[in-house]
């Protein structure tokens, strides 16, 4: 699994199967990163798809970008020889850095319990990982296109997201690791991906005296 430094002092590595989103090169890059991807799926997404797969992942890389984002991957997945009827999808993973009033474990206390009563239809908790306590947040949300990477209709569809908040020592900031996907179905074995990149995490610098 490839290491993937950010501008936040910690490391971690993502697992082989995403597509990393190269926020250094140019949007054509990226592009044709996609296209290859696309084009290695059995069977091939036809044109409309692919068209709108293109579309869905340059306002992906705005968003993201906009946001601050230090990571994103891809997961494409479809029909395959066991499973001819699967549905196409997409799973995406990212790692934003986003500021916070508080450090360490006074962090996730709080922001457990102030998102807690933000979003009442969320599932809000606190994980203790190797590298220490966050807070995680998973709520189902409609979104409308080109949200959604390889479906392309007018229907809002329901993306399933999850943030996990981490806490950076001695500093008032946050590593938001965050997994969407409109593939509900296969929302546990998204989870084993998260969880994958989550357990590499590594601080690189010591915390503030």
């Amino acid at each position: 699994m490839p290491d993937a430094t950010v501008e936040l002092p910690l490391t971690f590595s993502v697992p082989d199967a995403f597509q990393d989103l190269d926020f250094q090169v140019s949007a054509e890059v990226n592009t044709n990163r996609l296209l290859d991807n696309l084009e290695s799926l059995t069977p091939r997404p036809g044109q409309e798809q692919i068209a709108h797969a293109v579309l869905a992942q340059q306002t992906m890389y705005e968003t993201l970008a906009a946001a601050g984002a230090v990571y994103a991957g891809v997961l494409l997945s479809g029909p395959t020889k066991d499973n001819p009827t699967k549905p196409l999808s997409s799973v995406l993973l990212s790692v934003t850095a986003r500021p916070s009033e508080l450090s360490n474990e006074h962090t996730v206390r709080r922001l457990s319990r102030t998102m807690g009563a933000l979003y009442p239809e969320a599932e809000v908790g606190v994980v203790v990982l190797g590298c220490g306590p966050a807070v995680v947040i998973t709520q189902d949300t409609k979104v409308s296109s080109p949200a959604n990477l390889l479906e392309n209709d007018m229907k809002p569809t329901v993306v399933r997201q999850a943030h996990v908040f981490v806490p950076i020592p001695g500093r008032l900031a946050m590593a938001d690791f965050s997994l969407a996907t409109e593939n509900i179905e296969e929302w546990e074995d998204c989870l084993e991906l998260l969880g994958a990149t989550l357990a590499t995490i590594a601080f690189t610098e010591p915390a503030a005296a």
